[in-house]
């Protein structure tokens, strides 16, 4: 999620580049007098529910006060692709032994440590959708515009335009 008082959102849906759109708009609005707030807060600190990483519209809604004032918006990468590119991602944490460091969270360490990591993958996150992240709890349109994943980078100076920020290079990171 990244916020953008009286500006914008960013809907962050795991796997659709939501890194690289973070780093570019730091890196547009910082030295701008842009005040913006960036979460990297993972699902299982429970303390920051409210500003997790990945949090859905219908969420953010409840606590921004200006959400229908503000420009919204998400990207769209099919539910394949998306479960295809965490379980590459695991993978690579595996080989790096990144579960088995001290400073990993214990819910991280039981996640990326699963020998069935790629069922509980696809049994877990089918249902985490893009309509999940992007609609209202009953499915109500909340005016979050979507991009689709393949069109990012030909699409990134009209998102900076609508946000109402410096147009910036959009770099790609973990890219999975």
């Amino acid at each position: 999620m990244i916020y953008l008082p009286k500006r914008a959102v960013f809907i962050h849906i795991p796997r659709t580049g939501g890194h690289s759109i973070k780093n570019a708009m730091a890196k547009s609005c910082i030295g701008q007098n842009i005040p913006m707030v960036v979460s990297t807060i993972p699902t299982f600190i429970k303390q920051f529910e409210r500003v997790q990483i990945h949090q859905t519209a219908s969420t953010l809604r409840g606590y921004i006060r200006e959400w229908n004032d503000i420009y919204r918006f998400a990207v769209h990468r099919p539910m394949d692709e998306r479960m295809e590119s965490i379980i590459k991602w695991v993978e690579h944490l595996k080989e790096q032994g990144f579960h088995e460091q001290e400073y990993v969270s214990d819910e991280i360490k039981e996640f990326v440590g699963r020998d069935d990591y790629k069922e509980w993958i696809r049994e877990n996150w089918k249902e985490h959708t893009t309509k999940f992240f992007t609609e209202g709890v009953y499915g109500e349109d909340l005016g979050v515009e979507v991009y689709n994943f393949e069109d990012l980078g030909s699409r990134w100076h009209e998102i900076c335009d609508k946000c109402n920020i410096p147009r910036c290079e959009l770099p790609k990171l973990n890219g999975t």
